[in-house]
């Protein structure tokens, strides 16, 4: 008798065991690091990416993971400190185990953490416009911004002079998104066949720009292109415009969130960037390629948060690009066992190479051995604040 009853308890066990939902039937999740500035001078990248990526991450897991598999995010938070993304990322790459490493929207940060990726042998897909950091290819790198080269300067420049601009002044930020700036700008404005009549940089954490602006009031300037991120270029605009200088002002697309509207108030008014489509996408034509994907994640944040945030889209490109890549992994290994877990990786790397034609939210992307970036020009719009709201740029 107690034999009968041990085998049925053992056969019970056994059952709970296996039961939708309970712990022991469920295989190791793919974990995700999750890399951010949702705090610091940057916090405004961070806390919409965090967004962005939990809404895809949330997505892909309701309607069953990948290949049988739940994807898991653990989040870092870099203070706008590269020293700190470099700390984060050996930590998710040597305890937390993770098959891929996202986030880095901050241009410092995603060059500071290079090297450990690359010894690391563990795939990232970074979220920053300076080429450096896949030009020459990286093998273990991957982006998906566009590049300012393609979708943000050189549109910008020709936005000045279609509206009548002819001294054009260039102030950027002194950091690795500036000085990328820089350098396109100098590139653009020999292909424009125009030289500019100020060119200036500024510290980070700098909160007086009013000597830069007296220098370009002194040179005549009527146009003024700025490369900056959100507190600093809210402070270039504000004391352009408390000095009187009423001429067009545009922005390099690192300030296009909800973030700057709030912090500049009246002051943004009319300011022009460039941005993915998915800002405006209740605008996009039906017949856009990215209208469908634009719209599910607009809808979806803006519901949850309110005003969209371009760097919600970043990570949900990450997210949906590694599902895509974990598709092709062989599905028998197990992320929680480190032999295969180097394998896993090895297989994501490689997949994502092989990517042709996935849509997302900065554009269509086409990854080769030799572009670990994948977007053309023109994959951004230009877009400008109206009554307090980024709107389809539709001026001449």
């Amino acid at each position: 008798m107690k034999r009968t009853i041990g085998i049925f308890l053992a056969l019970m066990l056994a059952t709970v065991g296996f039961l939708p939902g309970n712990s022991l039937a469920q295989k190791a999740p793919y974990v995700i690091g999750g890399t951010m500035d949702m705090t610091g001078r940057q916090s405004n990248l961070g806390i919409g990416g965090k967004r962005g990526m939990d809404i895809a991450v949330d997505t892909i897991n309701a309607a069953g993971g990948v290949n049988g598999r739940q994807l898991k995010v653990i989040y870092y938070d870099t203070e706008s400190e590269p020293a700190k993304a470099v700390i984060h990322t050996k930590r998710l790459i040597e305890v937390d185990k993770v098959v891929l490493l996202g986030g880095y929207s901050s241009s410092g940060a995603a060059m500071a953490v290079l090297q450990t990726v690359e010894s690391g042998k563990v795939p990232m897909i970074a979220a920053t416009p300076i080429d450096k950091l896949w030009i020459p290819t990286k093998k273990w790198v991957f982006n998906v911004v566009p590049r300012q080269r393609e979708a943000s300067i050189p549109v910008l420049l020709e936005n000045l002079i279609h509206r009548g601009a002819k001294k054009i002044a260039y102030l950027y930020i002194d950091t690795a998104y500036g000085q990328a700036g820089k350098e396109v700008f100098d590139w653009a404005v020999k292909e424009l066949k125009i030289t500019p009549a100020v060119v200036e940089k500024y510290a980070p954490g700098s909160t007086d720009m009013s000597p830069q602006i007296t220098h370009l009031k002194a040179a005549g300037v009527d146009g003024l292109l700025i490369t900056g991120n959100v507190p600093d270029t809210v402070i270039v605009i504000k004391n352009a415009r408390d000095q009187g200088f009423n001429h067009p002002i545009v922005s390099d697309y690192a300030i296009v969130s909800p973030e700057f509207i709030d912090l500049a108030g009246k002051y943004a008014e009319g300011i022009v960037s460039t941005s993915l489509k998915t800002l405006i996408a209740p605008d996009l034509p039906a017949n856009d390629i990215q209208k469908k994907v634009a719209m599910d994640l607009y809808t979806k944040y803006t519901k949850a948060h309110g005003a969209f945030s371009l760097y919600a889209g970043h990570p949900w490109d990450q997210v949906y690009l590694v599902a895509e890549a974990l598709k092709k992994v062989d599905p028998n290994l197990d992320p929680a066992k480190d032999p295969d877990l180097v394998k896993i990786r090895e297989q994501l790397r490689d997949n994502l190479e092989k990517i042709k034609g996935f849509v997302g939210q900065n554009g269509v992307f086409n990854y080769t051995p030799q572009n670990h970036n994948g977007l053309g020009p023109k994959c951004y719009v230009p877009v400008v604040i109206e009554k307090g709201a980024w709107k389809l740029y539709k001026g001449k």
